[in-house]
């Protein structure tokens, strides 16, 4: 519990703190200054310390990636670890999948679920782009884009993420960026904790429309009318 050091941004010759014989005595920076440099003293230049966590090539993901074990998202550069869904999680997943895909009976649109990985690049420039496994989706022109190894190559219309307890910052912040700069029409992000659904509408890189559901609440798509989802904690 007793202070032996602290830890300074370092400015300048000039700007530095006078050194403790013992290192039990704690001084005042913003009254104490040593004009002369103490040679026990060690300093660094911030260049030295790497603020940037690790960021790969696409290629590089591709490579790794090619035989992995785990599963992997690829956003910006980075890549993120996918954990095992819980029970919870999966009923919704669940529960929406069926509800869209009985909307969707015999309209040229299909609901898949996770895993499915979907490459997107934002504003269909190839030199951002990200691989993601959204927890449902729907396509409607898979049966045009899709590569010779059965990967689909498209941009979905609608997105659903679910949030887990790992996960929220990704899916609200840096998947909801994503997704609005790549060409998606619509994203829902499900809170299970809360029992909160927001729908988030995009229209030319830009969120146009938003609406936010709770308990007992029918939500509804932007995009594909009557297409409904009762939010309920049974």
């Amino acid at each position: 519990g007793t202070t032996i050091a602290k830890l300074l941004n370092h400015t300048g010759e000039d700007d530095i703190i006078e050194e403790s014989v013992n290192l039990r005595k704690v001084f005042d920076v913003d009254q104490r200054q040593a004009r002369d440099y103490p040679p026990e003293r060690i300093a660094e230049a911030m260049e030295a310390y790497n603020l940037e966590r690790i960021r790969m090539t696409y290629e590089e993901y591709k490579t790794m990636n090619r035989d992995a074990k785990n599963r992997y998202e690829y956003i910006d550069g980075e890549v993120y670890m996918l954990s095992a869904p819980s029970v919870y999680h999966q009923r919704i997943v669940s529960r929406i999948h069926v509800a869209f895909a009985s909307y969707l009976r015999g309209k040229p649109c299909d609901a898949f679920v996770s895993p499915f990985d979907v490459t997107l690049c934002r504003r269909g420039n190839e030199k951002f782009t990200s691989v993601v496994q959204p927890d449902l989706l729907v396509i409607c022109d898979w049966k045009k884009y899709v590569d010779e190894d059965g990967h689909y190559t498209g941009i979905p219309r609608l997105v659903v993420e679910v949030l887990s307890p790992g996960n929220t910052v990704k899916e609200m912040i840096t998947k909801l960026d994503l997704y609005r700069d790549s060409g998606i029409e619509e994203y829902w992000i499900i809170d299970d904790r809360r029992l909160q659904l927001v729908v988030y509408r995009f229209e030319d890189y830009e969120i146009t429309e938003t609406k936010v559901y709770r308990i007992d609440d029918t939500c509804s798509s932007f995009v594909f009318e009557g297409m409904e989802f009762q939010l309920t904690d049974e």
